[in-house]
């Protein structure tokens, strides 16, 4: 009987002395976590960024001609990978893309067409219709403003966009149905200071004529040769053709390439635009 407790007391004596080291190991593995060795990158090789790898599927895709894809892999970057090294090239595809098919009477999608009435003229039907005088003649392939008659018909895009001015960014993107159209660089922009969130519209649109800086309206023939300028209703801040002169003498407002401007005039339109918002999320570039 005695050798019988001898033997328990040893059995559980080790079953206690088991149980310590266990709880003893438990205890110094979760204070001190084992560190897994991650492997060292060779060197010369460079891990590709999924921003790389929807660039590199949206150019596969353009070279077989399947732009709706394409399209999609293009908006999904710069959504999602703005800052990526391929957003840039990304988002100048995207906008040719998609300016093929707003000012492509081949695709009507967004278009009507128009039979001329009695007693219309450009400037009328371009404002019950909201669209601009510059896209009517770009859309009827139109050199000039001439005469309507009853039974003529057009083309008309409405033209219905947000406008997002980011200033960081030095960009200034057109969106239409919450989607990216086409991003434009801003080459200067200066306003007062002060930053924060500025909501304004389009509320006139001019041209500037190169002899004596006269000022020419839309409807002029003078107009079509003009530089293009869109003045804000805030404060008299515009969108404007940057010009080579010294930058105190450039006023207020966000400067672009010539060739942006026509397209942006062709673009925006004036009064009924109330939708477009600048966002100005500082005061100026350097």
């Amino acid at each position: 009987m005695a050798i019988i407790k001898v033997v328990a007391a040893v059995i559980v004596m080790a079953v206690l002395a088991a149980t310590f080291f266990l709880v003893e190991r438990l205890r110094e593995e979760s204070a001190e976590p084992q560190l897994v060795a991650v492997p060292e990158i060779p060197e010369g090789v460079t891990l590709i960024k999924p921003g790389e790898i929807a660039f590199d599927r949206a150019r596969e895709l353009l070279a077989t001609g399947q732009f709706g894809e394409a399209r999609e892999k293009l908006e999904f970057l710069v959504g999602v990978y703005p800052s990526s090294p391929s957003a840039s090239e990304a988002r100048r595809i995207l906008g040719e893309l998609n300016l093929d098919d707003l000012l492509s009477t081949e695709v009507m999608e967004g278009k009507m067409m128009y039979e001329v009435k009695s007693g219309d003229n450009f400037t009328r039907i371009a404002q019950i219709h909201g669209t601009t005088l510059d896209c009517i003649m770009h859309m009827n392939g139109l050199q000039r403003i001439d005469k309507l008659f009853p039974g003529d018909e057009l083309v008309l895009l409405p033209l219905n966009f947000n406008v997002k001015i980011d200033v960081p960014r030095k960009l200034l993107s057109l969106y239409r149905e919450g989607r990216l159209l086409k991003s434009y660089d801003l080459l200067h922009a200066k306003a007062r200071d002060g930053g924060g969130a500025l909501r304004s519209r389009i509320g006139q649109k001019i041209g500037l004529l190169e002899s004596g800086g006269r000022v020419s309206p839309v409807k002029f023939e003078s107009y079509r040769n003009a530089r293009k300028v869109l003045i804000l209703d805030h404060r008299g801040l515009q969108l404007r053709e940057v010009m080579e002169i010294e930058e105190e003498d450039q006023g207020r407002g966000f400067f672009l390439s010539g060739a942006d401007m026509e397209q942006l005039a062709l673009l925006l339109r004036v009064g009924t635009v109330s939708y477009t918002h600048l966002t100005l999320t500082t005061k100026r570039i350097v």
